[in-house]
C-alpha cells in the first residue's frame, strides 16, 4: 500500500513531504485544463465565471451574462460541433472532461449550452450538408439552440407528442406549443418533433430564416401570425438554475420547406431516443463538475473551522463524511468516465450504457453533494457567509440534473426493457476488449457522427458486467477486494435470473432488478478501472483505498454493507487535501486546475 501521504494528527502517519500527486494530464483531457486557465478559479470574484457573478445572476433571476461571455472568449461553445463541420468536437470523453470543468462554476452555463448541444446532434448525425453548415455555423457563431421536444400534456410519453406537421404546396405547416425547453425564448434554431406522414418527423427550424412568404399566402390562410408563425413562451421560474432559459414557444401554421425535414421522414422518435444517448452521458459531467466544487467548499471549511479547539476536519464525523463524499464521486466518475468513452468506442452498447449512467452518475453527485451539506451543517443553507453563499444555490442547480434528459424512472423503464430483451433472446454481438473501453486518455478514432449513428438496442453484449468474472479473477491477491467483487458477481447473476424468470414486465420486481443492475455496473466499473488504468493514470487512481471506501458505498446502496475501512477512509481526505493544495480535479484522472484564488472569499 502506498505510503506517500502528508501526516495529519488523525491518521498517526509520521509528517513526511509529499511526492508529486501523478502524471501529467493525458491528451484527451488537455482541453479542460486549458479551459481551466482560461477560466480562471471560480473563487476569485473578479473572473466571468466566478462563483460570486453566479449567485448575483441567481439572486436577481437574470441570465449569467458575464458567465456566458467568458465561456464564448474561452472557447466553450467550439466544443459543441465535431471536427468535421470545423469545430473542437474530437471525442466525447474529451467534451464531458470539458463540461465537468464548465460546471465546477456555473451549472446554467453547460446547462444552456447542453440544450444547443441536444438540438444540434440530430443535425450532426442524420442532417445533409446545407443543415450541417447552418447550424455549425450558428453555433460556432454564439448562437443558442432549442431541442422542441417536450410538451406539457405529453411528458416523457414521446407518441403522446401533440404537435403536427402538415404537408402543404412546398413544405410544411407546424402547429404546436412546446414547452420546458433549454433556450426556447433566446434560440436561433430548434429540431422539433412532430407528428406528420407517414409517422414522426424530426423538422430542423432556422429561427432567423422563416418566411411567410416561402409557402405563399395561400398556403397560410388570413389569420396567420406575423414573424414567421413562433410565439415565444414566458421563461418559468424554477427552484435552482434561475439563471437558465427553461421556456418554450407555440408554433401556430409556421411555414417551412421541405428542406427543413431531418433524416428519412417518419424516424423521428427513432432518432430522438438516438440523440438522448448523448446528452444523458454528458449530463454525468455537469453533476461531476458540482461535485467537485461542493467538496472543495466543504474541505476548506473543516480545514478552517476551529471546533473544540481544533479543526472540524479533526473530528472522525466530518472525515467520515468527507471521504463518503469523495468515494461517491469517485464511483460516479468511473461510471461516467466509461459511459463517455464507449460513445467514441462502442456506440452500439449505449441504448443501454446512457440510460445507467443517466440513472446513476446525477444521483451519486447528488450524495456527494449531500454530504458536503452535512459538514457545512447550517452554513448550507446560508446565502452568505462560506464561499459567499454559493453551497445553497450550488445544491438547487445540481438537484434538476436526474430530471432533465429523462427521469430516474424513465432511465430505469428504458435499461428494464433492454435487459428483458437480452434475457429473452440468446447469443450477443462480439465482446469489445477491457483495455479499449477503459483507456481513459488513450486515443481514439476520429469522431465521424454520421457513420456511427445510435441503435436502439445495445446488442445483448455488456462487457462491463460480462466481464465481472475476469476482474475477480485478477485479484486473487487482495482477498478483501476480492470478496467485495465476488458479492457483486453474485448480485450480478441474481438479477439475470430474474429477468429471466419475470412474470410481469413492469412489475415492482422488474424496476428493483434495474435498479441493482445498474449498481453492479457502477461497482464493475470501478473494478475494471483500478484493473486497466490505475498504472497509467498514477496518483489516486493507484492508491487502493479509493476502491475499497469505493465498492463498500456500492453494496451499501444494494443493502448488503460491509464494515467500513477506517484506515482507507483517512487515507482518502488526505489524497482529498493534497488534490486540493496542489490545484487539482478531485478526481482518478490526472487534471491541473485554474490556480486557486487565496484572497478574501476563501475565508469562512
Amino acid at each position: 500500500m502506498p505510503t506517500d501521504l502528508p501526516a495529519t494528527a488523525a491518521s498517526g502517519m509520521p509528517a513526511t513531504a509529499a511526492p508529486a500527486l501523478s502524471a501529467p494530464a493525458l491528451p484527451a483531457f488537455a482541453a479542460a485544463e486549458e479551459l481551466e486557465r482560461a477560466l480562471g478559479c471560480p473563487f476569485d470574484p473578479d473572473t466571468g465565471m466566478s462563483l460570486a457573478r453566479g449567485l448575483h445572476a441567481d439572486e436577481t433571476e437574470t441570465e449569467p451574462v458575464d458567465a456566458y461571455r467568458a465561456a464564448w472568449a474561452a472557447g466553450l461553445h467550439e466544443h459543441l460541433v465535431p471536427v468535421s463541420e470545423g469545430g473542437r468536437l474530437a471525442s466525447f470523453e474529451t467534451l464531458t472532461a470539458v463540461v465537468r470543468a464548465a460546471s465546477r462554476r456555473d451549472l446554467a452555463v453547460p446547462v444552456g449550452l447542453g440544450s444547443t448541444f441536444l438540438a444540434a446532434t440530430p443535425v450532426w448525425i442524420w442532417g445533409d450538408d446545407e443543415q450541417r453548415r447552418r447550424v455549425a455555423e450558428l453555433v460556432l457563431g454564439r448562437a443558442w439552440g432549442t431541442a422542441g421536444i417536450s410538451e406539457e400534456a405529453a411528458g416523457s410519453d414521446l407518441l403522446a407528442t401533440a404537435t403536427r406537421a402538415a404537408p402543404v404546396d412546398g413544405g410544411f405547416l407546424l402547429n404546436g406549443r412546446k414547452w420546458l425547453v433549454g433556450n426556447g425564448r433566446r434560440s436561433s434554431f430548434a429540431t422539433v418533433l412532430a407528428a406528420s406522414d407517414p409517422s414522426f418527423g424530426l423538422f430542423l427550424l432556422d429561427f432567423d430564416a422563416l418566411d411567410f412568404d416561402a409557402l405563399g399566402s395561400d398556403a397560410l390562410g388570413s389569420d396567420s401570425l406575423g414573424s414567421g408563425g413562433v410565439r415565444r413562451l414566458p421563461k418559468v421560474r424554477t427552484h435552482g438554475l434561475r439563471g437558465h432559459d427553461l421556456s418554450g414557444f407555440t408554433l401556430d401554421d409556421c411555414p417551412v420547406g421541405p428542406d427543413a425535414v431531418l433524416g428519412r421522414p417518419g424516424r423521428g422518435i427513432e432518432m430522438v431516443s438516438g440523440m438522448l444517448q448523448y446528452t444523458r452521458t454528458l449530463v454525468g459531467g455537469m453533476g461531476l463538475g458540482a461535485a467537485d466544487t461542493a467538496l472543495r467548499i466543504a474541505l476548506r471549511h473543516a480545514r478552517e473551522r476551529v471546533l473544540y479547539g481544533e479543526p472540524a476536519l479533526e473530528l472522525a464525523p466530518v472525515r467520515a463524511l468527507l471521504a463518503r463524499g469523495f468515494a461517491d464521486l469517485l464511483v460516479a466518475e468511473c461510471t461516467a468516465l466509461s459511459a463517455a468513452r464507449a460513445l467514441d468506442v462502442a456506440r452500439q452498447r449505449m441504448p443501454l450504457w446512457s440510460a445507467v449512467a443517466k440513472y446513476l452518475v446525477p444521483g451519486l453527485c447528488l450524495d456527494s453533494i449531500g454530504a458536503c451539506g452535512e459538514v457545512l451543517s447550517a452554513r448550507a443553507y446560508l446565502r452568505e457567509g462560506v464561499a459567499g453563499g454559493a453551497f445553497q444555490k450550488l445544491s438547487r442547480d445540481a438537484a434538476i440534473t436526474p430530471v432533465f434528459e429523462g427521469t430516474e424512472l424513465v432511465q430505469l423503464d428504458t435499461i428494464r426493457a433492454q435487459l428483458l430483451s437480452r434475457a429473452r433472446r440468446s447469443g450477443g454481438s462480439p465482446a469489445l476488449p477491457l483495455p479499449l473501453l477503459f483507456g481513459f486518455g488513450d486515443p481514439v478514432p476520429p469522431l465521424a457522427p454520421r457513420e456511427q449513428r445510435p441503435s436502439l438496442t445495445y446488442g445483448g453484449t455488456d462487457e462491463v458486467l460480462d466481464l465481472l468474472d475476469e476482474a475477480v479473477a485478477a485479484l486473487a491477491d487482495d482477498p478483501e477486494l476480492a470478496s467485495m467483487a465476488r458479492t457483486l458477481l453474485m448480485v450480478r447473476d441474481e438479477t439475470r435470473e430474474t429477468f429471466r424468470t419475470l412474470s410481469e414486465v413492469r412489475g415492482a420486481d422488474a424496476y428493483e432488478a434495474a435498479r441493482r443492475h445498474c449498481l453492479v455496473h457502477a461497482g464493475a466499473c470501478c473494478l475494471h478501472t483500478w484493473l486497466q488504468r490505475r498504472t497509467a493514470l498514477g496518483g489516486l487512481a493507484a492508491d487502493r483505498a479509493w476502491l475499497s471506501v469505493a465498492l463498500r458505498r456500492v453494496l451499501a446502496r444494494l443493502g448488503l454493507p460491509v464494515g467500513p475501512d477506517r484506515e482507507s477512509e483517512h487515507r482518502l481526505v488526505h489524497r482529498l487535501q493534497q488534490l486540493d493544495d496542489d490545484d487539482r480535479a478531485f478526481s482518478l484522472v490526472p487534471l491541473r486546475l485554474a490556480p486557486q484564488y487565496r484572497g478574501p472569499e476563501r475565508t469562512t
